[in-house]
């Protein structure tokens, strides 16, 4: 079953889950004409293969630690920090710890 997006003028917690984590899925808080925003949640050792995405987008660590390789450099993400990835640039992630991150597209038309 898919989750509900948010409608305009909506609220939604993106404060890290703690001991919820564990019991919550990724899921895709919006999306409207190029603009995509998702929470993913990862366990530990959880891997997103390489891949690039069309448009820019930002990946901000809410809770836990994750790896991101963007084009064959590594880096660490921890609470609070924000990676920027540019459009077409292919990027992997890992999960060190229990994590969630927020990850906001900007998507070409028609996609």
């Amino acid at each position: 079953m898919s989750l509900p997006h948010l409608a305009s003028g909506q609220i939604a917690s993106v404060l890290p889950l703690g001991t919820r984590l564990d019991q919550t899925v990724t899921q895709a808080l919006f999306k409207e004409g190029p603009l995509e925003v998702m929470r993913l949640v990862l366990k530990a050792g959880k891997h997103v293969p390489p891949h690039a995405v069309d448009g820019p987008m930002t990946v901000q660590c809410l809770e836990g630690e994750v790896r991101l390789r963007v084009d064959g450099a590594e880096r660490g993400l921890r609470q609070g920090d924000l990676l920027y990835v540019g459009p077409g640039v292919r990027y992997d992630l890992t999960a060190d710890t229990d994590a969630s991150v927020l990850v906001t597209m900007v998507l070409p038309a028609g996609r």
